[in-house]
């Protein structure tokens, strides 16, 4: 019976703390002593993509003249949910997303589960931080989600705890979103009107990264990928959960083990990690005993995946079942390893990938290229996405592939992430795009600012002369010729990879952009490129936002400009709503060009003008109405902020847009800033 004197909500929240800490003598791993560590001794924090650097810059603060910019220190995934009512973390498979789901929800719970570590390696450079848990009273509300079940259904029990629980805050946590299969982005949208309904409640979502990657953030929603576990990570797990010392016992550093999931496969066999097929093996090799068996349980484990098997206690995590899937399907046919993949990529594809290393060099391996080049639409784009991971040869097979890369980046096919993966592919094979094209701005008079922001106002007409743009922020590979010409210093951690050749060029000064600028200027002239009466420069804030707008009038303080027109559209811009949190490769969003071709201009990256600012980050000494007041001196002292115009990747779409301003000293630099080049008259 219940107990009168115990307020209802009171007794639902007991109910759900005691339902979470249910999950606290679930096994978590087994080790390689045979013992089996549980939540509360097993689990290993996670970091995730987002660094300290990355939240300082995000008011882009002051930079010292070449300061040397500072190694990545991460951020947890508790910490991310602590900081962030809504936040969606990624994860491949194996990647840890429902241990620390599970983890969250029974310390929350109380009991013997810790809640923060105090002593948490952030990098392997030595970064140590403790993790912080703040926030109080805050119950979890743990739901596992299942195909076709949906959000109504497994919240019913909990709806009457959310609407009466006062004195606490539900967080509800989503594990394993992408099970919902197409209703995920409904169901989604339904928790976020869920959180509407009952005020303070907060949201966590655990998704594979292959899907929730391409849905378009909500309002109010961050999104960070789970990062694999760092060297560092691995040594004092193993130290503090086996007794083991992974130098001397030449285990699980390599960068295989590096998954959380085949991290625990390598430390339990004692495979060194190098490669995840070897990791597999050896592990299958020591719980199956003999080879019969082990050929059994990978048919298993096949049929498993493909949902034949309704039974999956004995391989419950996903990323197993892949790995030993792809060792089933060495002795199948082509078709029999593409045909899954057609009906569900996202988890067919790391099979194919574990699949194509092991038949690596040999027929069978461009049998399985060949057979994903067949059909059309994107079941062949997705196909040659795989592809191009499996075959990397010169030859007629690899520009097959390179032909459907272009296409995808191109014409803006498939998601954001995949764009970015065909892109990063294009740059090593060669990006056949001319990233240094220029776009025809004619002259005329346009409307320049908005009453949108205090900065940008008030909107007044102005009149700019013909210019060419770039159609692209200037990229790596053009910035990187210039470098090694010059040997003029470039601290871009990234700046030479091969893969992010056809990436902004970014960590570097106003007076490097200018310098670039006057090195392109000779470069050009002798190669008649340009006019020996023109010149190559940085665009000024009406120049650049004159290519970035067109036309478009103001529309009054509540209507926010984009290069689109007057209303946000997702899917066109590197903004937040994009979630890399990074630079991608130019040209990857076609949906959000502008009047004049060009691409990138809100979100990707912060742009150098040569307009002046003032020195107080907050407010400009030169405001608007433009004028020729001297905001255009090109000599201005060290201390003279320079506007930056469009926004980057970690800007949301507030700021990713055509009006608002932003500014920086002329020495400073940070890897959200880089500029495109306008060609005029000298």
């Amino acid at each position: 019976m219940t107990d009168p004197s115990v307020p209802p909500s009171r007794l639902a929240i007991d109910g759900l703390l005691a339902e979470a800490r249910a999950f606290a003598a679930v096994p978590l791993l087994a080790l390689p002593d045979g013992t089996v560590a549980d939540l509360a001794t097993g689990y290993i924090p996670l970091l995730v993509n987002f660094t300290f650097e990355d939240k300082a810059a995000k008011g882009l603060r002051k930079l010292k003249d070449q300061a040397a910019p500072e190694p990545p220190v991460y951020f947890s995934a508790l910490e991310m949910v602590r900081d962030n009512a809504v936040v969606i973390l990624a994860g491949e498979t194996g990647s840890g997303k429902s241990s620390f789901a599970r983890h969250l929800a029974c310390a929350l719970a109380g009991g013997e589960v810790r809640i923060a570590a105090s002593s948490l390696p952030r990098n392997d450079l030595g970064a140590v931080h403790a993790e912080a848990w703040t926030l109080t009273n805050v119950v979890p509300v743990y739901l596992a989600v299942k195909p076709g079940v949906s959000l109504a259904e497994m919240i019913a029990s909990f709806v009457g705890t959310l609407a009466t629980a006062a004195e606490a805050t539900p967080l509800v946590i989503l594990d394993g979103i992408e099970k919902a299969g197409d209703a995920g982005r409904q169901m989604l949208a339904d928790a976020m009107a869920l959180r509407e309904r009952h005020a303070g409640m907060r949201l966590l979502v655990l998704g594979d990264a292959a899907v929730v990657k391409s849905w378009p953030l909500p309002a109010d929603c961050v999104r960070y990928d789970l990062l694999p576990f760092t060297r560092t990570q691995r040594r004092d797990a193993a130290k503090h959960l086996a007794k083991l010392d992974l130098d001397s016992d030449g285990i699980a550093l390599g960068d295989a083990a590096a998954n959380p999931a085949q991290f625990v496969m390598a430390m339990f066999s004692g495979d060194a990690g190098a490669s995840t097929e070897a990791i597999t093996d050896r592990w299958l090799a020591r719980i199956a005993g003999d080879e019969k068996t082990a050929a059994f349980l990978s048919g298993l484990a096949f049929d498993a995946l493909r949902g034949a098997l309704e039974d999956e206690t004995l391989f419950p995590v996903t990323r197993i079942r892949q790995l030993l899937a792809a060792r089933h399907l060495v002795s199948q046919p082509a078709d029999e390893a593409v045909s899954p993949f057609r009906v569900d990529p996202d988890l067919w594809s790391p099979v194919l990938r574990s699949l194509a290393r092991r038949l690596s060099g040999s027929k069978a391996a461009d049998a399985l290229v060949e057979t994903l080049l067949t059909g059309e639409g994107d079941d062949v784009r997705r196909g040659a996405l795989l592809a191009a991971d499996l075959h990397d040869p010169p030859g007629s097979l690899r520009e097959r592939i390179k032909d459907h890369l272009l296409s995808i980046v191109v014409d803006g096919e498939l998601s954001a992430p995949q764009r970015e993966q065909a892109a990063r592919v294009l740059s090593r094979w060669g990006d056949p795009r001319d990233l240094e094209a220029l776009a025809e701005v004619p002259s005329g008079t346009f409307t320049f600012g908005s009453d949108t922001h205090p900065n940008s106002a008030p909107p007044a007409p102005v009149r700019v002369e013909a210019f060419r743009i770039g159609l692209y922020p200037v990229t790596n590979e053009a910035y990187g010729a210039f470098i090694r010409e010059t040997s003029r210093l470039w601290r871009s951690p990234d700046g030479f990879a091969e893969d992010r050749r056809n990436a902004p060029a970014t960590d570097l000064t106003w007076r490097d952009a200018r310098a670039y600028c006057d090195w392109l200027t000779d470069r050009w002239r002798g190669e008649g490129r340009i006019g020996i009466d023109e010149a190559v420069r940085l665009p000024t804030e009406p120049e650049w936002e004159r290519a970035s707008r067109g036309d478009e009038p103001d529309h009054g303080a509540t209507t926010i400009v984009y290069p689109w027109g007057a209303e946000w559209r997702d899917d066109a811009a590197n903004s937040e709503e994009a979630g890399f949190n990074n630079t991608c490769a130019v040209g990857l969003f076609p949906k959000g060009r502008s009047p004049y071709g060009c691409y990138d201009m809100v979100g990707q990256v912060w742009e150098w003008a040569t307009t002046l600012w003032g020195d107080d980050m907050a407010t400009p000494y030169f405001k608007y109405p433009y004028t020729d007041d001297g905001r255009e001196a090109p000599n201005a002292g060290p201390s003279i902020r320079r506007v930056l115009r469009g926004g980057c990747f970690s800007s949301g779409k507030l700021k990713a847009c055509c009006t608002y301003r932003g500014s920086l000293e002329p020495d400073g630099f940070w890897r959200g800033n880089g500029f495109r080049i306008v060609v005029a008259k000298a």
